[in-house]
């Protein structure tokens, strides 16, 4: 029996034993303006992901633990919206990448809200 589990593990798509980025996560983005915060909630649709940001509907794509996701974001302390490009990776439960938003450069560091 254990070696007819081995070959199944083996054998299951990489994706099904990869990390799912799907739930709610807290980032902190660091700006050329500062410090930044903003909640994710995640859905993941096979390899397409939407993303609800304070509100605000982010589209892209999740695979192989790496993420690309853009859309429009008003930023009320900024006083206007812009897209949001964001592109990052999942390792060891961490969402960690680089962004921009009108023509602003960013980083992102992203825990999963507990």
């Amino acid at each position: 029996m254990l070696p007819l589990l081995a070959l199944l593990v083996c054998l299951a798509p990489q994706t099904a034993l990869a990390e799912s980025v799907a739930g709610k996560w807290n980032l902190t983005w660091d700006t050329q303006g500062g410090i930044r915060h903003m909640v994710w909630e995640v859905k993941l649709d096979g390899e397409a992901l939407s993303v609800m940001a304070d509100g605000q509907k982010l589209e892209g794509t999740f695979k192989d633990g790496r993420l690309e996701v853009s859309g429009k974001i008003h930023a009320a302390r900024a006083g206007y919206s812009s897209e949001l490009r964001a592109e990052g990776t999942l390792v060891n439960g961490k969402l960690k990448g680089k962004g921009s938003w009108g023509g602003y450069s960013m980083s992102f560091v992203g825990e999963r809200d507990k």
